[in-house]
């Protein structure tokens, strides 16, 4: 590689880091606290006393969780094991991947605030379609009786299992962390703070360089020759590349203002913002172990579905 373009790269990742350092931190901070008073966990209790406004409250949750596609499985796990409804179920799955506190502050941070509303009302839409839309299936027979493929365990105690034995059983892998109790709340939420900036760290700072490779190495006409095009076909390309991406809503910040930078349409753009999370390879194959066939289908449907609606309305008013 030329020195000029390797200086290059560096300048842009040296930018990049210099532009979200203290967002970042911000950020990890926030879900540090969210977990040190457990504010997540109280309003997943309110999803099982929700009622008819699961859905509603399982957008929610999910706006409020910091996890991703596969960090969310544990707590969806955990609520199909209980008994939770299919629909609020589903909202949650795909709106946890899409928006999150640390997300919306870092896309406002790396793609302007224009695009972190934009993320904001398309996870709402997206949550709040799919919920609805299973409900209806669910009404109209196409998703009745029993959807979820996993069984109870309990321990000797009568207690349910962890959902890391629960999702094993199944052939889930499911990522989980063990975390000791700790005397002071503010060393906690230190110590969460930690692990959230390792965790969403290295995955960021690989996505930077991504992006630099992108700003220096992609020439324009490929990007938008691509996904540059003010048409449909560009958004259901967006849709169609978000499927392989096993990335979450954060490393995807740096890797779309590259493109946007190198070209990308903006419809397309809000398209793989919104989908890449959710659609992803690995978060459908853990979905395929928890629910049955056609719950993946409904739920990879309305997700590229909605996205691509949302990406071609924003390609149209753009």
């Amino acid at each position: 590689m030329p020195e000029s373009l390797l200086v290059r790269m560096l300048q842009v990742v040296w930018m990049e880091i210099t532009k979200m350092w203290w967002f970042f931190l911000l950020a990890c901070l926030l879900v540090g606290i969210i977990k040190g008073y457990k504010l997540d966990l109280k309003i997943r209790d309110l999803l099982q006393r929700s009622g008819s406004w699961g859905v509603v409250m399982a957008v929610v949750v999910g706006m409020v969780s910091p996890l991703c596609a596969c960090g969310i499985l544990p707590v969806a796990i955990s609520l199909a094991m209980i008994g939770t409804p299919l629909a609020p179920l589903i909202a949650l799955l795909v709106t946890s991947p899409v928006m999150g506190p640390d997300a919306l502050l870092l896309t406002w941070r790396g793609l302007g605030g224009e695009w972190a509303l934009l993320k904001l009302g398309g996870a709402a839409v997206l949550g709040l379609g799919a919920g609805l839309i299973t409900l209806l299936l669910e009404k109209q027979g196409y998703l009745a009786g029993v959807q979820v493929r996993l069984k109870p365990i309990y321990n000797p105690d009568g207690t349910l299992a962890p959902a890391r034995t629960i999702g094993a059983a199944a052939g889930i892998r499911v990522r989980s962390m063990v975390i000791l109790p700790r005397a002071s709340r503010l060393h906690f939420i230190l110590d969460r703070t930690l692990d959230a900036a390792w965790f969403t760290g290295r995955f960021l700072l690989l996505a930077i360089v991504l992006e630099a490779v992108i700003v220096t190495l992609v020439p324009p006409s490929w990007i938008l020759g691509l996904v540059g095009a003010d048409h449909l076909s560009a958004v259901l390309i967006a849709a169609l590349l978000g499927l392989p991406l096993p990335v979450n809503q954060i490393p995807l910040i740096p890797i779309l203002a590259g493109l946007l930078q190198r070209g990308m349409d903006p419809g397309a753009a809000l398209t793989l913002l919104l989908a890449g999370p959710v659609t992803s390879i690995p978060a459908t194959v853990a979905l395929y172990g928890l629910f049955r066939r056609r719950v993946v289908v409904v739920f990879l449907t309305v997700s590229l579905g909605l996205s691509i609606l949302l990406g071609a309305l924003w390609q149209l008013v753009t």
